[in-house]
């Protein structure tokens, strides 16, 4: 049996293309959602004692498990904050802690998973991008320039050092909407004048020297194996900076990439590091044919890699867990 983690408020068209292949060569599986330990009434436990270890689910019974997420803390008691008479700040203080102890709970129940097939384990997803970029340094990969400071001193320093600055989250791409505008947190380009108008200290931020593209890359990585595609985005001014700018007129040009062998053996060591059998890894090409490595998103999107390039993956990542429930 296989067991599907994820939040049952999210859906995409290569998820659904995943269970599609599973439904055709006849898997049986399970979903696994937040919603039902938190929300939905659905009676579980965890008991210790100086003789067992034991969980009211019976996750004895899967062999595979694809982990695309749990739960959504963007939603979380939606209907228990909704009703609440206070003050904004002290709402946000309570969620933030419930957010917290939901975490630890939740690493209580992936515990259960030790001994199943992992793809990728829901305790390795959460390693930041620093982190990520210092093992990669530490592997002879080139990386970006990087700082983390909340000082406007330190970074013009960094600014005139480098000349072309971004920022972006230093954990994961986050948006917030509400009915009249949404406000989406990636990477972006910062000028000087931004920089002048910041006071002399601000919420501590990540920024990277500004790498030039000939080509920006996205590989998906399953078990020791890379699927490659090129995006040619630096030919847009609208995606130049990040691809995720997207321009639904005049699409980049995505087309198959094979990576060089010494690149491709210095990530799978990296992600063995990282223990992670699976993952969306962000590269650029530079002009000079340099490869710089930029991050890895654990549980990152695979279908807009997967169809201009032919690569199947929905196909792939079923057989996988399919063949790990054998």
């Amino acid at each position: 049996m296989i067991l599907i983690c994820k939040n049952y408020k999210e859906n995409n068209e290569s998820y659904e293309e995943v269970i599609d292949w599973l439904l055709y060569n006849n898997a049986q599986f399970d979903f696994l959602s937040g919603e039902d330990y938190y929300e939905n009434g659905k009676h579980w436990s965890i008991a210790l004692d100086n003789s067992q270890d034991k969980l009211s689910i019976p996750f004895n019974e899967y062999k595979s498990v694809w982990f695309r997420g749990f739960l959504r803390h963007r939603y979380h008691l939606e209907e228990t904050f909704k009703d609440l008479e206070s003050t904004n700040d002290n709402i946000a203080e309570l969620r933030w802690r419930i957010g917290q102890e939901i975490g630890r709970i939740n690493t209580q129940i992936f515990n259960n998973f030790r001994d199943t097939y992992q793809l990728p384990s829901p305790l390795s997803v959460k390693s930041d991008k620093f982190s990520m970029l210092r093992l990669a340094k530490e592997l002879g990969l080139d990386i970006p320039d990087s700082l983390i400071t909340n000082s406007k001193k330190e970074l013009l320093y960094f600014f005139k050092k480098q000349q072309h600055v971004i920022t972006k989250p230093l954990y994961e791409t986050v948006y917030f909407n509400d009915e009249s505008y949404v406000a989406f947190f990636k990477t972006d380009k910062i000028t000087e004048e931004v920089i002048e108008s910041l006071p002399s200290t601000f919420f501590p931020s990540l920024f990277q020297g500004y790498v030039e593209k000939d080509i920006e890359l996205r590989a998906f990585y399953i078990e020791e194996e890379f699927y490659t595609m090129a995006i040619f985005s630096q030919l847009d001014p609208q995606t130049k900076v990040d691809f995720r700018n997207y321009n639904d007129e005049r699409p980049n040009r995505n087309v198959p990439y094979v990576l060089p062998k010494e690149i491709e053996t210095k990530l799978k060591i990296l992600m063995k590091e990282l223990n992670l059998n699976t993952g969306s890894i962000d590269l650029i090409k530079t002009p000079d044919k340099k490869y710089v490595f930029l991050e890895v998103n654990p549980t990152g999107q695979f279908g807009f890699v997967s169809k201009p390039c032919n690569y199947y993956l929905e196909d792939k990542i079923a057989n996988t867990l399919i063949q790990h429930d054998r």
